[in-house]
């Protein structure tokens, strides 16, 4: 009996692209473009920028979002602000920042919401996150703010920022 390209005879296997993927240059062009599709399509689902080097990143949902620095021009990147960062508000001098803590696979905690203050400065000190104060209890964050001369700063949703 005389074997087609497709099949073996039994139509169980398909010989043509088993002897296709038994080439090893066939199976290494294969290879390395199934690579590159996955590479390239990965990227977060939401990134927002906010100010400066400032962005709300998430990979899938708003319950990932977290504020992270980033540097285009060396391509340096990294979270300030675990998730779920769902409030934000800025000046020249200081960005105020609103969470609700989430670990993960578990849902954010809304019950809970922690306050963090972060200086805004050239560039970013990974060691000190710049001097970012935080999580804060609500108490905590509105001394702090007296205490260092911040008003009149409110707090936007994740995806409104026009001043």
């Amino acid at each position: 009996m005389e074997l087609d390209k497709w099949t073996d005879g039994n139509n169980d296997t398909n010989v043509y692209f088993y002897r296709t993927f038994k080439n090893p240059k066939m199976r290494n062009t294969v290879l390395f473009c199934s690579l590159i599709c996955i590479i390239y399509s990965c990227d977060f689902a939401i990134k927002k920028h906010v100010v400066d080097h400032y962005y709300l990143i998430a990979a899938d949902v708003v319950d990932d979002l977290e504020l992270n620095y980033r540097e285009e021009e060396v391509n340096n990147s990294g979270t300030i602000i675990d998730a779920m960062v769902f409030a934000i508000g800025y000046n020249d001098k200081y960005m105020i920042v609103k969470q609700h803590p989430r670990t993960f696979p578990n849902p954010p905690d809304t019950a809970k919401t922690n306050y963090y203050i972060l200086p805004l400065r050239k560039g970013m000190n990974w060691r000190t996150r710049n001097g970012l104060m935080g999580p804060l209890t609500l108490q905590q964050f509105n001394d702090k703010c007296k205490e260092l001369n911040i008003v009149n700063i409110p707090f936007r949703s994740e995806f409104d920022f026009s001043k």
